[in-house]
């Protein structure tokens, strides 16, 4: 099999990995709450479980960042192979550590950027999905601005959640047109 299709089978994947591996964390930290903690405090120098969040997300990152490279081969990123490096750091640093909340916006705002630029390029080239691609990053984005500086929940988790939701549906779409033979 070669890289493309390996790739492209990764992106397919990794929701369900992302799935899979959150609710073994979960599993392990009862005591987490949705709208009450930061997915990130589940890897807190002060939990003692902290490798199941931690090194699940240097996992996930590698995973990620392997989908995004057999995508940045393909024309279909650019930005999303650092977004997963800096994915990789917010799990080497616990967030009692200086690295990890600008690790943590950086892999946001890179990776929803790289949806936005990858979208216009689509959208440009024809692909009919590629403009929604690009609106549904940006909306994604202010979203998760609005419910952090509303203070909607008192935890982060959620709005990390929805921009996680735009990200992993984007692998997915970039995870189909690549098994398709598409490139821009």
């Amino acid at each position: 099999m070669d890289f493309s299709k390996m790739s492209a089978y990764l992106s397919l994947s990794l929701p369900f990995i992302f799935i899979a591996g959150l609710l073994i964390v979960l599993s392990q930290n009862p005591w987490f709450s949705f709208p009450g903690n930061a997915l990130s405090d589940m890897g807190s120098v002060r939990n003692p479980v902290n490798y199941y969040f931690n090194g699940f997300l240097m996992v996930f990152a590698v995973l990620g960042f392997i989908a995004a490279i057999g995508a940045l081969r393909n024309g279909l990123s650019y930005l999303m192979p650092l977004a997963m490096v800096f994915l990789f750091l917010v799990g080497v640093f616990p967030e009692e550590y200086t690295p990890h909340a600008p690790a943590a916006v950086f892999f946001y705002v890179l990776a929803l950027a790289d949806i936005a630029i990858v979208g216009i390029k689509l959208g440009r080239s024809g692909a009919s999905a590629g403009y929604v691609w690009s609106v549904l990053a940006v909306l994604t984005f202010a979203l998760m601005l609005y419910l952090v500086k509303a203070r909607v929940f008192k935890g982060l988790a959620i709005p990390e959640l929805v921009g996680a939701a735009t990200i992993l549906s984007w692998f997915t779409y970039i995870g189909l047109l690549q098994l398709r033979g598409f490139k821009l």
